[in-house]
């Protein structure tokens, strides 16, 4: 589907993860043809179809080759951050709302859900300080809810940061997991030690930038060794909330 647009002022993107080459043009998103670009615009074009509000809309190509996507207007916040209970439950429910639109979407295949495949603070759209729509599903693949939900609770719990308090972390997780409707939350810190060992095994030496893959190498390793060594404090918080939740989330 390709559409021919007026001309219109185009301003670069920033913050967040943002891809480069990426611009606003009016009350749209202009980007680069990923490979998977395909998958990725009949995702968009069901999850319109299926009444979910908070992703982009798939508008066509433009004369450039590159896809035209709707803007949604708010802030992306450009690192991993601290974030209220409030806006941890608001994030949670969002990701449960998206895999639950993904449910019937026939490009999925046998696969239980469709994964963002890069949930985080960074790929989300915050209106009046809370999580509202998710962007950039330029990794978006068929996949498990437990896939996409433990890389979310590492950059959404920022889990690795040694500033932060293992056992406030633990109870945040169980708050997190039980938003989405997790029966269990002492299941997610496999969920995120899988997730960090998944992008550790997917960082190909030799590919693209070096020093920003040995960089994020660098970080995904000490999050995770921070995740092993403080796993007894976090089981502990999360199995201390769980007993004590009554009218909680």
């Amino acid at each position: 589907m390709r559409r021919r647009w007026v001309s219109e002022m185009e301003l670069p993107l920033a913050g967040g993860r943002i891809t480069p080459g990426v611009v606003r043009a009016g009350n749209t998103v202009r980007r680069p043809l990923k490979p998977n670009a395909g998958f990725v615009h009949a995702l968009l074009q069901h999850l319109e179809r299926a009444g979910f509000q908070a992703a982009p809309r798939f508008l066509g190509i433009d004369e450039r080759g590159r896809e035209i996507l709707s803007f949604i207007a708010g802030d992306v916040p450009p690192d991993l951050d601290e974030w209220s209970d409030a806006q941890l439950v608001a994030a949670a429910k969002l990701i449960r709302a998206f895999h639950d639109a993904t449910l019937d979407f026939s490009g999925k295949g046998d696969a239980e859900v469709v994964c963002h495949g890069d949930l985080g603070p960074c790929n989300t759209v915050f209106v009046e300080g809370m999580p509202a729509a998710l962007i950039d599903f330029d990794a978006a693949r068929p996949g498990r809810r437990a896939d996409d939900l433990g890389y979310a609770a590492w950059l959404w719990l920022d889990m690795g940061n040694d500033e932060l308090s293992a056992r406030a972390v633990g109870r945040r997780l169980a708050l997190f997991s039980a938003a989405y409707g997790c029966s269990n939350a002492r299941n997610a810190v496999a969920w995120v030690k899988a997730a960090q060992r998944a992008l550790l095994a997917g960082l190909a030496p030799g590919g693209g930038d070096t020093e920003h893959l040995r960089r994020v190498s660098a970080w995904a390793g000490n999050c995770l060794r921070w995740v092993e060594s403080h796993e007894p404090a976090l089981l502990e918080a999360i199995g201390e909330w769980q007993n004590g939740r009554a009218g909680s989330v």
